[in-house]
């Protein structure tokens, strides 16, 4: 694979101006809990986005394309956990974890070409930085959705409290992950797939497994969207992970330039519209479990309770209004295999 090494803006000198706050204990001790959340989100909402870089030629091809894709979301990866590294800010703690959760699914979709093997210690490695950024990734979308509530000044302030905390403990995890070892094994997997893209007749035969590795993926979420219960928003949680799957392998198939039927009737816009409902859906009940327990520890006054109530209530119901499962035809989503359709034919004789 191309050489990875590159300068980032996070490597190069700026402005004191435009380097976006930090927050560490140190500015916790020196400012309140809700200007710590303040400074938080502000930085979120200036986060520097990695330079783009001066791609490698693959040549020409789909199969060369597959490698670009590789290559950028690799790229992406690393650049975003080194900035991670220098700043837990919300921007970048999201961005590894999206960056992440990319680069996996597609992997796992290139393991129906190279196999498994190549690509275990490599996914493992992936899912410990999600697992590292979790509890603070959950604190911070907390923080934003109560930073607009004043009935939980005090839930907010406890909650801030424990910012600094779980961001050293998150950076700590954070450098076990060993970024040299992980470029390694993506140049290695890149090797193999530009071994078996120089055969003939290999993009093809490619094609036609990848489709059929996506169209499992679209099984299993299928699967899961059968289990949910409309009155328990958690069962909602494995179609979530399901759903994000599905997408992003799809995303790397359509780069390759290949046409999918998400390309027709606005698929691509369900797709992830209904990833983004359940994403919120996510979030309001991991808050409501912690402001339950809250509850429990410090009863409120009922009618500030009831009114904070009300608000997660009504923001769940139209996020779930924005949830049409028994309306998605799933079948349209994706090519189904000629021999998967001829067998269900045969069953329904």
């Amino acid at each position: 694979m191309a050489t990875r090494r590159r300068r980032t803006k996070a490597d190069e000198p700026a402005p004191e101006v435009e380097e976006a706050p930090v927050v560490t204990e140190e500015v916790a001790e020196e400012s309140s809990p809700e200007e710590t959340v303040e400074v938080a989100l502000d930085a979120a909402a200036e986060e520097p986005e990695p330079e783009e870089e001066d791609l490698p030629d693959f040549g020409a091809g789909s199969g060369s394309q597959l490698r670009l894709t590789l290559y950028r979301q690799g790229r992406r990866f690393l650049d975003f956990l080194e900035l991670a590294r220098q700043e837990l800010s919300p921007g970048h703690v999201h961005q590894l974890r999206v960056t992440s959760r990319r680069l996996s699914a597609t992997l796992s979709l290139l393991s129906a070409l190279v196999g498994k093997g190549p690509i275990r210690k490599l996914r493992r490695n992936l899912r410990n930085v999600r697992r590292s950024l979790g509890v603070l990734r959950d604190l911070q979308r907390q923080l934003e959705w109560l930073v607009e509530e004043p009935l939980l000044d005090d839930y907010l302030t406890e909650r801030a409290a424990e910012l600094p905390s779980v961001i050293k403990r998150a950076g700590k995890e954070l450098k076990k992950i060993k970024a040299s070892r992980l470029e390694k094994r993506l140049e290695m997997v890149d090797a193999l797939l530009a071994g078996l893209l120089e055969e003939e007749q290999s993009e093809t035969e490619s094609r036609e497994m990848l489709s059929r590795a996506i169209w499992e993926s679209l099984l299993q979420a299928m699967s899961h969207a059968d289990e949910v219960d409309p009155d328990n928003s958690f069962s909602y949680h494995a179609l979530r992970v399901a759903m994000k799957t599905f997408r992003y392998q799809a995303e790397v198939f359509a780069a390759a330039g290949w046409a999918t039927r998400l390309d027709e009737h606005g698929g691509w816009e369900k797709v992830k519209t209904l990833h983004e409902s359940l994403g919120m859906l996510q979030d309001l009940e991991v808050l409501a479990c912690h402001l339950d327990f809250h509850w429990v520890q410090a009863p409120p006054i009922r009618d500030s309770q009831a009114r904070v109530v009300n608000r997660l209530l009504k923001e769940r119901h139209q996020t779930l209004g924005r949830i049409h499962l028994q309306d998605l035809d799933w079948e349209q989503l994706w090519e189904w295999p000629q021999g998967e359709i001829e067998e269900l034919l045969v069953e329904e004789v």
